[in-house]
């Protein structure tokens, strides 16, 4: 899965992943390339539709954004086969000469074979039709969010999963509003015969701002709130973005009202509140010259513990957030959001790194900061 900017470059003028990756090892640039004559593009493995585009032909390169994002939801992988080792190319459904289009919808990602199935024919139909593929597309993209969206929810499920925060008030609202019946939840009915929630179901802080966690009975408010995040997860569409903190692709993954779910170094200090039933946090997550912020209430930690340790200096954890808006600051990006759920990590939902010698060997993207991370 490239992120690398030459590759993703080419890849917009339509050159296939082994090749872009080839050449860029290979210490090739777009720039590069463009400076050389057809002979040595045509040594280089580069056909004449190529090498048409990197001259900038008839056809202008896929915009970036739409490239990302088409990627992404493929998962870099053949929308018709889905095999892993094939390298693959961004194939315009809808042909650009006659649609004039690069928007994602029209953009599909297939493998070099199923690439060459969708120009050849066998009499005088398409091998790979356009309805074959656009359905074939669309199951794909809609199987990768289903499997994104899984994977987030079943590691909220294992028993190494300790939640240290609820927004219980705006968790209950995104419950509501997607129809749940907060009062068959498990934990509900226990946590209302304790006094721990309202009989509508949300949970609030009592008149001195004191935890609800305090009381022996918590554990059902804990398997209460578990639940309930739990149903908006799978009423929603969360995007795990831990591993893809990048200027160069955030803007084109996520936008306002998304849930996104973000793993890492995260930094608490506090915040002085005129209200004493208040103990504010702000709360910032920064790799790569991206910056996360949210502003929560520490009295909604979910044990004294969470309170005094897990919710304090810096912590390596995950935040379930909701967007608000997204800046762009100089040259970096700030992301405002609010926090819904605060854990413990989980090692299978992030693997990368934000270090120098990512980029070094050519993996990274865009500009790292050794000193974040």
């Amino acid at each position: 899965m490239t992120k690398n900017p030459t590759e993703l470059a080419l890849l917009a003028r339509g050159m296939d992943t082994r090749l872009a990756q080839a050449l860029r090892l290979a210490g090739w640039t777009l720039s590069k390339l463009q400076q050389c004559d057809v002979a040595a593009l045509e040594a280089l493995s580069i056909d004449q539709p190529t090498i048409a585009r990197l001259y900038k032909g008839n056809r202008p390169p896929i915009p970036s954004e739409a490239l990302l994002q088409v990627l992404f939801a493929s998962r870099w992988l053949c929308c018709v086969c889905r095999e892993a080792t094939r390298p693959v190319v961004v194939h315009h459904i809808q042909p650009w000469a006659k649609s004039r289009d690069h928007a994602p919808a029209n953009l599909a990602v297939l493998c070099t074979l199923h690439h060459g199935e969708a120009h050849n024919q066998r009499g005088l139909e398409v091998t790979l039709s356009v309805e074959r593929l656009l359905a074939a597309k669309l199951a794909w993209e809609r199987q990768v969010a289903h499997m994104d969206r899984l994977a987030i929810h079943q590691s909220t499920q294992v028993q190494a999963c300790h939640w240290w925060y609820f927004n219980h008030l705006r968790l209950f609202e995104l419950a509501r509003a997607s129809g749940v019946d907060l009062q068959r939840l498990p934990g509900f009915a226990e946590a209302r015969q304790h006094g721990l929630c309202a009989a509508i179901g949300v949970v609030e802080l009592d008149e001195r701002g004191r935890s609800p966690y305090n009381a022996r009975s918590a554990h059902h408010l804990y398997q209460y709130m578990v639940q309930m995040l739990s149903c908006v997860l799978e009423h929603t569409v969360p995007q795990n973005i831990s591993d893809d903190l990048d200027r160069g692709t955030l803007p084109a993954l996520i936008t306002s009202g998304d849930i996104i779910y973000v793993q890492g170094r995260h930094f608490f200090s506090n915040i002085n509140s005129p209200d004493p039933r208040e103990d504010l946090v702000r709360a910032h997550r920064s790799a790569n010259k991206v910056d996360i912020h949210f502003v929560f209430n520490r009295h909604e930690g979910t044990s004294g513990s969470a309170r005094a340790l897990w919710l304090c200096g810096a912590q390596t954890l995950c935040s379930v957030l909701q967007v608000n808006r997204i800046e762009r600051a100089d040259t970096r990006y700030q992301i405002y959001a609010t926090v819904l759920a605060i854990r413990s990590a989980h090692g299978e939902l992030k693997s990368r790194l934000y270090e120098g010698n990512l980029l070094r060997s050519g993996l990274g993207f865009g500009t790292v900061d050794e000193s974040e991370e």
